[in-house]
């Protein structure tokens, strides 16, 4: 079976910037946020097609994309914290758009990624 590559930003740990309570240390204010929709309102219950033996994530089909969703300014601010880019091999995409995909994986977040420049 034929592996789609993924472009995310996440931490040592395979978990991304979004998370409660977090976001207002790195995202800036800019006009294009409301084009920004998380997943679960772009996508619905998607993630109930996950198998019990996946692992999901979300991240984007291009690096063009992932700089939609992280400025160059948001990304300096996250490697600070600890954050990089990378790119990865997912098993399944779940759902994609214009914007971001939903995609299941076998391996941790964390294992088998490349670290990328994304600026």
């Amino acid at each position: 079976m034929k592996k789609e590559t993924v472009y995310r930003i996440q931490d040592k740990d395979g978990r991304g910037p979004f998370k409660p309570g977090f976001s207002h240390r790195w995202v800036q204010s800019r006009d294009d946020h409301e084009n920004l929709v998380p997943w679960f309102v772009e996508f619905g219950p998607i993630h109930k097609t996950i198998c019990t033996f996946e692992v999901a994530g979300t991240g984007c089909e291009s690096i063009k994309q992932l700089r939609r969703w992280f400025t160059k300014k948001e990304y300096k601010r996250l490697r600070g914290y600890g954050y990089m880019a990378v790119k990865m091999d997912v098993d399944r995409i779940l759902a994609s758009s214009e914007i971001q995909c939903v995609f299941a994986r076998l391996k941790p977040l964390q294992q088998d990624v490349k670290k990328i420049r994304l600026y």
